[in-house]
């Protein structure tokens, strides 16, 4: 099903269009911030070197995305520049099906402005037009203390902590919080 939501807001950094992913056209700016976004380690479990294949493949894997009826891609410009991109990805096994799963990655230079916000509420309104979901969870670490308020602001609640469930590449141990919410 086709997103529903084209967005343009005025921002202090310029302005901000939020429209669905074009899988071709889009895929090699949204790598670009996928890997930038990895490779600052803070945010993600995957490392930048194990996110795999180039523009080609990253263009199937939105195709394949967008054409669930439980999972969508949001895209995010600045000023006609790629500044991020939201992800619900839905269950694929029909137990899970009503569960989406919540990712969102914004470029360094384009974070403070609240892209992340105008990003996940534009997610959060796509769910809700979209009766196959119900159930919208996420991961993040624990110290990573702005998304967590940002998530609480709209409405996830802490559903599990996982102690020490990520290990560093120097040994440190990181732990992960499960947040979710109701669509």
């Amino acid at each position: 099903m086709p997103h529903p939501l084209r967005q343009v807001h005025r921002l202090d950094a310029g302005k901000l269009v939020l429209r669905p992913v074009d899988p071709d056209g889009d895929a090699p700016a949204l790598l670009a911030i996928q890997r930038a976004v990895l490779e600052e380690g803070e945010f993600f479990i995957t490392e930048a070197h194990e996110l795999g294949g180039g523009p080609e493949l990253k263009a199937a894997t939105l195709r394949q995305l967008v054409a669930m009826d439980n999972s969508t891609c949001l895209v995010g410009l600045l000023d006609r520049k790629h500044v991020g991109m939201v992800l619900i990805q839905g269950g694929m096994l029909q137990r899970m099906r009503h569960c989406g799963k919540l990712e969102i990655y914004v470029a360094a230079d384009a974070r403070g402005h609240g892209i992340g916000t105008l990003l996940l509420q534009s997610a959060l309104e796509w769910a809700r037009a979209h009766p196959r979901l119900s159930k919208l969870g996420l991961n993040v670490f624990s110290h990573n203390e702005r998304a967590i308020a940002l998530y609480e602001a709209h409405g996830f609640r802490r559903e599990g902590y996982r102690v020490g469930e990520y290990r560093l590449a120097d040994g440190t141990l990181w732990d992960d919080v499960l947040m979710a919410r109701a669509v």
